[in-house]
């Protein structure tokens, strides 16, 4: 059966794994976010409208419509995650508890 340590190691392993995938999709996001605001700023420059009001506001458009609700998103399935993780661990720990004390039930009738 699993010791507390062996426990403790797999959840630090999971979670460690689960950190670098949102960091991974974030730094995604990040590089989404620069690509479409150089676009923007190439938009507004090719159009002559570079220093009017009209790349901030789209910037900001941008900002709010896609880049924050995704970095929502991406922090939801993170937080979902871990609390799937912790309540799995709990569940199987639970169990294993349960059958080692039917077992050991069992084993004092003989």
């Amino acid at each position: 059966m699993y010791t507390e340590s062996e426990w403790q190691d797999f959840y630090k392993n999971y979670r460690d794994s689960l950190s670098r995938q949102y960091e991974t999709a974030q730094q995604a996001l990040e590089q989404q976010r620069k690509n479409a605001q150089a676009t923007i700023m190439s938009g507004a420059n090719k159009v002559g409208m570079l220093y009017s009001n009209f790349p901030m506001r789209s910037k900001l458009q941008y900002d709010q419509g896609t880049y924050q609700p995704a970095q929502i998103k991406l922090y939801d399935t993170y937080r979902t995650g871990l609390d799937a993780l912790r309540s799995n661990i709990l569940n199987y720990q639970n169990t294993i508890k349960d059958i080692q004390d039917s077992i050991a039930h069992l084993n004092s009738m003989s």
